[in-house]
């Protein structure tokens, strides 16, 4: 009867390693937007970086404009992983024992978002699909029980948006900070040669601010890669969840899963650092 009962009562709790899992992915996935902000902020730093040394105007409307292509995907990009947190949130209160909620904005971003750009049609089916789960979650007030059913059905999708995104931070992002950084070079190098009358301590403070912009990118670039290895962390464990779903209390497959939990947090502890 005590066999019978502990057996019962572990098939109705959800173990503390799918719990901590759901928390790290929705956490770190939070961090993400200031980098997706930054996408089309490089470029018009760039675009400001090289215009003329002796120019004095307000050229912001330019540097904008020539960045516009950038500015119009970033919504896409902050909803795709809006939608991406709130479903780990879901599922981090579906494995708490809670009542999965979201925010019903995400409804009117999924009905609206369209194919462009660095999201495809297969990106868009992708947050759609979630957005329907989140909404299905919510209207019918899945529990506990519905988790593996939810990691299941949504593994697919998890799988082409973490990809997407990845790739977006990985090359898209990467390049524009390369870019900047040459720009940036440039400047500070016309700077140096354009002063016919140097001082030693102009140019140790043009200097120093030239270190400080490079440390700051390199920052950028750095927290790039967490974001990236993030995502690819979450589309594994996430993969793994939804492919053991039976199979959770198992001491392999906590051991399988922590691994996960762990690199994620471990990323997400060097990105603040250095984003």
């Amino acid at each position: 009867m005590a066999l019978a009962l502990a057996v019962w009562m572990a098939s109705c709790t959800t173990p503390e390693a799918v719990r901590q899992f759901t928390a790290a992915a929705k956490d770190s996935t939070a961090l993400f937007p200031p980098v997706a902000r930054d996408i089309t902020a490089s470029c018009i730093r760039t675009q400001m970086a090289e215009r003329p040394l002796t120019e004095i105007a307000d050229v912001g409307p330019q540097a904008a404009a020539a960045c516009k292509p950038l500015a119009d995907q970033e919504p896409n990009l902050l909803g795709a992983l809006r939608v991406l947190t709130a479903y780990f949130a879901a599922l981090n209160q579906l494995a708490g024992d809670g009542v999965a909620s979201y925010d019903k904005e995400i409804d009117q971003f999924a009905a609206s978002v369209q194919s462009a750009g660095a999201l495809g049609a297969p990106e868009v089916k992708a947050v759609k699909g979630l957005a329907k789960f989140l909404f299905k979650a919510a209207a019918s007030g899945y529990q506990r029980k519905h988790l593996g059913q939810a990691l299941k059905a949504a593994d697919a999708d998890v799988a082409v948006l973490t990809g997407a995104l990845g790739k977006i931070v990985q090359m898209d992002y990467d390049r524009l900070l390369r870019i900047e950084q040459d720009a940036l070079r440039t400047r500070y190098r016309e700077a140096l040669v354009a002063d016919k009358n140097p001082s030693t301590v102009a140019q140790a403070l043009l200097q120093e601010r030239w270190r400080t912009d490079l440390a700051t990118l390199e920052g950028k670039r750095r927290a790039a890669k967490d974001v990236v290895a993030m995502l690819e962390k979450i589309r594994d464990g996430h993969h793994k969840l939804a492919e053991q779903v039976d199979h959770w209390s198992t001491p392999e497959f906590i051991k399988t899963l922590n691994p996960y939990t762990a690199g994620i947090r471990d990323l997400a502890a060097d990105f603040r650092t250095a984003f």
